[in-house]
């Protein structure tokens, strides 16, 4: 096992890029609304996608803001686990994980860690994390997911490099 630590943040353009779709989403579900209020009154279904785009986009846009100025790394590697604060806010053992792999959900990077019974008894998850945790197993994702989109290393390099660090705290086969 490596001595040093190895840190991943979260990229700042990436999530001003996000931020911005977010934004963006809001003012077309505002205009959205505010045109077929205009045209066929309150209680016209454009008005109600509107205004729930206009809350959810508004919620993903005050999350993504609270991102960039976190300055926290988003992933670390550290000689007692994974530290990924999205997900815990405690180190995951080394040896707790089993495996991680590289799913895509409608395009998008989601890393899956596939987590020992006893990790997933006893690791304080995030609200997101368990919030979560039904939808997914839905989708056929059992482990705990950590999105990667805005992260400043490629998915495929983030699950190897845990591969990697978690195999060599594995105890030997003899």
């Amino acid at each position: 096992m490596t001595e040093s630590t190895l840190v991943i943040y979260r990229s700042k353009a990436k999530m001003i890029l996000l931020l911005l779709g977010a934004v963006a989403f809001v003012a077309l579900g505002a205009f959205m609304a505010k045109v077929t209020y205009a045209e066929q009154g309150a209680g016209a279904f454009g008005v109600f996608i509107g205004l729930v785009c206009i809350i959810f986009f508004g919620f993903c846009g005050v999350l993504i803001l609270v991102k960039i100025f976190d300055g926290r790394p988003a992933v670390e590697f550290l000689k007692e686990g994974l530290l990924v604060r999205d997900i815990s806010a405690v180190p995951i053992n080394w040896l707790d994980i089993v495996a991680a792999r590289l799913i895509s959900y409608r395009n998008q990077p989601i890393i899956e860690l596939i987590l020992s019974p006893a990790a997933e008894q006893s690791l304080p998850f995030t609200r997101m994390v368990r919030y979560t945790r039904a939808a997914n197993r839905g989708l056929g994702i059992n482990g705990v997911c950590l999105s990667a989109a805005g992260l400043q290393r490629p998915a495929p390099d983030i699950v190897d490099l845990i591969g990697e660090w978690a195999e060599k705290v594995q105890p030997s086969a003899h």
